[in-house]
């Protein structure tokens, strides 16, 4: 089984996961992880898409094909199909939330690397908050903690960068 990452970015308008998705199951191809979002009226997508090499060679010849009528900037990277994930780690929900300011996903992301904190999935976003009046920067990830990694420290240490930048970090089990 071959593997093919899809990245594409452009205006949001109706319709796009459906003209993208179809043209992948057109040829027979399998949609395996995706992760889409309107980001302020722009359009992301990052797909990763199974199917044998002649499969996945029809996928590339009909979306650049459909470049134009899709609209999107894409990018497309044969991949080999990655190993099964590590043992010995385990997974924590990471959340942050303070007022917007430049920096705290370079600082929580720097503090979780110096513990080899691996960031599975992170979210950020940031929403009107009026009892403030200021932007609120929330900030979600899953990651995952090596097994010999003090997680009593890695807590100490991400609630002392909270401090030292106005946020309130949490970690908890999953």
């Amino acid at each position: 089984m071959a593997q093919l990452i899809i990245t594409a970015v452009g205006s949001d308008r109706p319709g796009l996961v459906a003209q993208l998705t179809r043209t992948i199951h057109e040829v027979g191809a399998n949609l395996a992880d995706s992760r889409m979002v309107n980001l302020r009226g722009h359009f992301a997508i990052l797909v990763l898409v199974d199917g044998s090499e002649a499969i996945l060679a029809k996928v590339r010849e009909q979306l650049e094909a459909a470049r134009a009528s899709l609209g999107l900037s894409l990018e497309l990277a044969s991949v080999e199909a990655a190993d099964k994930p590590v043992r010995g780690s385990v997974p924590y929900r990471l959340k942050s939330y303070s007022m917007d300011q430049p920096g705290i996903v370079a600082r929580i992301s720097e503090l979780l690397r110096s513990h080899s904190v691996n960031i599975e999935e992170l979210e950020t976003r940031t929403e009107s908050a009026p009892f403030a009046g200021t932007p609120l920067f929330l900030l979600e990830a899953v990651v995952t903690v090596p097994t010999g990694v003090s997680v009593r420290k890695l807590r100490d240490e991400l609630t002392m960068l909270g401090d030292a930048i106005g946020c309130d970090v949490d970690l908890d089990a999953m």
